[in-house]
C-alpha cells in the first residue's frame, strides 16, 4: 500500500496541517485524513526532542508507523527551520519500506556465542550462596476430612 502524506504551515491561522492520503488504485489517492495542530504545540514539542514531536503528531485519526512518523518528525523540523511558503509531500510505499526493515533484521549478527552450554546451565553453584531463612511455618490438620472426601460423604 502506498501513502501520501500533504504537510501545510498555515501562518494566518498560525496552525499546521498534515493530510493523509492512501492509494486505492493505481497512482489514485484518497483522503482519508486531515489533523490540524497549533503551531506553538508543534514549535513546544520540537524544543523538546524528536518524539515528542511524534507523540503530538500521533491522534486517535492519525497514528502513522515509527518510520513513516519520524520522517513526519524531520520534515516538519527543516520547515519550521525555515521560511517554507510550499507544503511538502512525502510518499510512502509499505512494500519498499518493510522489506528494508527485513533485510536490516536479517543482516543482524547471530548471537550464539552469549549463549550458556547445556553444561553450564546445569552446574550447581549452590556452594556460594546462603540458604534461604523463612519465618512463616505451614499447619496440616491431621483430624481435618480433605474437602473432597466431604463433598463424596455428603452424597451418601
Amino acid at each position: 500500500m502506498k501513502q501520501k502524506y500533504l504537510i501545510l504551515k498555515n501562518n494566518e491561522k498560525n496552525e499546521l496541517i498534515i493530510r493523509e492520503f492512501l492509494e486505492i488504485n493505481k497512482e489514485m489517492f484518497s483522503l482519508v485524513c486531515e489533523e490540524t495542530y497549533d503551531n506553538n504545540d508543534i514549535e513546544s514539542a520540537i524544543a523538546k526532542d524528536r518524539k515528542e514531536l511524534v507523540s503530538i503528531l500521533r491522534t486517535n485519526n492519525m497514528f502513522p508507523v515509527w518510520l513513516y512518523a519520524d520522517k513526519l518528525a524531520e520534515s516538519i523540523i527543516s520547515m519550521y527551520g525555515t521560511e517554507y511558503k510550499e507544503p511538502i509531500k512525502l510518499l510512502f510505499d509499505d512494500a519498499i519500506s518493510f522489506s528494508r526493515i527485513v533485510e536490516d533484521i536479517a543482516d543482524l549478527e547471530e548471537v550464539v556465542d552469549k549463549i550458556p552450554d547445556e553444561d553450564e546451565l546445569l552446574e550447581d553453584d549452590f556452594d556460594d550462596h546462603k540458604p534461604l531463612k523463612t519465618n512463616c511455618s505451614i499447619k496440616v490438620a491431621d483430624d481435618e476430612p480433605d474437602d473432597d472426601m466431604a463433598d463424596s460423604e455428603e452424597t451418601n
